[in-house]
């Protein structure tokens, strides 16, 4: 699978599969499988859902912008 892009304004991209769609009214929860049993879930609008043409089983890359990410811990 190799679905990076060459240049993007951050080196954070994790390639996946998507494994599952929810769709709901209006935004749609994509579950994507990285490394081993790993998933990651993103939220996508409909649109957006039918413009990248996502299914399941399609190869993604997941771009993650440092800014965005929270941790949490016990």
């Amino acid at each position: 699978m190799d679905v990076k892009f060459s240049k993007l304004s951050t080196g954070n991209q994790i390639e996946g599969k998507i494994m599952e769609i929810r769709k709901g009214a209006v935004t749609a929860i994509v579950y994507v499988q990285i490394a081993g049993d790993t998933m990651i879930q993103a939220s996508v609008t409909i649109a957006t859902l039918e413009s990248l043409g996502l299914y399941e089983g399609k190869s993604v890359a997941l771009i993650i912008n440092p800014t965005d990410i929270i941790i949490g811990c016990e």
